[in-house]
């Protein structure tokens, strides 16, 4: 993967990838309400999922469908290797980072960040 000369070498963030090796940057979209889901997302949104949704979205599997249909790239606090989030993020072919502990609380709104995705690894960068 391309390093861009003034990118930090080592991860603000880390959790679990579990979907789509790869890279994105983008600008962070906390989401800690399933209201919050209720947007127009444009291109470049990383929604970053509070671990408070994690049982919204087992029992509206509709709901994550279409989250994982509208971006590129997922955070989320919850998760496992082997789920629904999982299967859902493969299907759309986004790259899909679970475990990521205290996302939605060291991560800001609009924030720069970069991640990185490899085998089982997922890491999150800022960028600016």
């Amino acid at each position: 993967m391309n390093q861009d000369k003034d990118a930090p070498n080592f991860p603000i963030l880390r959790g679990e990838s579990v979907s789509e090796a790869g890279e994105f940057s983008g600008k962070v979209v906390i989401i800690c309400e399933p209201k919050d889901l209720e947007r127009d997302w444009v291109a470049d949104s990383i929604p970053v999922l509070h671990c408070d949704l994690e049982s919204y979205f087992n029992e509206n599997t509709a709901a994550m469908d279409r989250l994982f249909e509208e971006v590129t790239a997922v955070i989320a606090e919850f998760g496992e290797s082997i789920s629904q989030f999982a299967t859902f993020a493969t299907q759309h072919g986004t790259i899909a980072i679970v475990k990521v502990n205290d996302a939605t609380h060291v991560l800001e709104e609009d924030m720069h960040i970069r991640i990185e995705a490899v085998e089982n690894q997922g890491d999150v960068f800022f960028i600016d």
